[in-house]
């Protein structure tokens, strides 16, 4: 039994890093695509692509991952937040998608799109060209899921 109030402190210290600790490992992970470490990754892609390079983003999962059921967003390297407009999606199941810059005359639209048809940013069928990402550096990816149960994402890449 501890009885000085200095053995309570450390007590309920040691309480406290148990539980903070402990937690994730008590977290089911057992369902594909609920966190960062189920294999998520992104690149940048410049390769074959007109005006400026895309984020290319990898879900391991048949089902795209929280991708199509997600809202987006991107922080650029001054911190500021860019929510990422539907662009056109030609498959729920996708595993890989991507993001890229283009401004569209309407006012109150994104600047920023993702798909997964790669025509969308490799061909000339739905745009004239992607557009660079302003300012250079590193620019983070949050994609937070839109299930209450879902566990938040973020990526980074340099562009």
């Amino acid at each position: 039994m501890v009885k000085s109030p200095r053995g309570i402190t450390l007590l309920l210290c040691l309480i406290s890093a148990v539980i903070l600790f402990g937690y994730p490992l008590l977290v089911d992970l057992s369902r594909p695509c609920d966190a960062v470490a189920s294999g998520f990754g992104a690149v940048a892609v410049t390769t074959g692509i007109q005006g400026g390079p895309v984020i290319q983003i990898t879900a391991p999962c048949p089902d795209g991952g929280d991708l199509c059921n997600a809202r987006i967003y991107l922080v650029d390297p001054d911190g500021m937040y860019h929510a990422v407009g539907r662009g056109v999606v030609g498959s729920s199941e996708s595993e890989v998608w991507y993001i890229f810059h283009y401004r569209r005359p309407e006012a109150g639209v994104p600047e920023y799109w993702i798909t997964d048809d790669t025509e969308m940013v490799f061909t000339r069928t739905y745009i004239e060209s992607v557009e660079p990402f302003e300012p250079r550096g590193i620019w983070m990816i949050e994609i937070v899921p839109l299930r209450d149960d879902a566990v938040a994402s973020e990526l980074s890449v340099a562009l």
